[in-house]
């Protein structure tokens, strides 16, 4: 939970971003809150309930329900399928195929 990255910006379990995310107090503070939040967000965004993003630019695609890793990218970037979430999706690909956590000191 006191993991800080992205220069300070992201914090806590699931390291939500501070431009893109609400509740930091409760968020950096609370573990439970943390990863619920980040859960609710994710399906939101998977459920199709973030209409939102086809009125803003920067996307790279158009945003649309069922989409399991533009969803993972959007946590990271505020966007969907713009280029800062496809480096943060490939990025969380190779983690997922190199199982970083089981490496010792992880």
């Amino acid at each position: 939970m006191s993991t800080n990255g992205d220069d300070g910006d992201s914090f806590g379990l699931f390291q939500m971003r501070r431009p893109y995310q609400c509740c930091e107090f409760l968020a950096a503070n609370d573990t439970a809150f943390n990863a619920d939040y980040y859960g609710a967000i994710i399906r939101a965004y998977y459920d199709g309930r973030e209409g939102w993003l086809n009125t803003v630019s920067g996307n790279g695609a158009r945003y649309r329900a069922g989409d399991l890793w533009g969803s993972v990218g959007a946590w990271f970037s505020g966007r969907w399928h713009d280029p800062a979430a496809e480096r943060y999706v490939a990025k969380v690909k190779q983690y997922l195929r190199e199982r970083v956590w089981l490496r010792p000191g992880f």
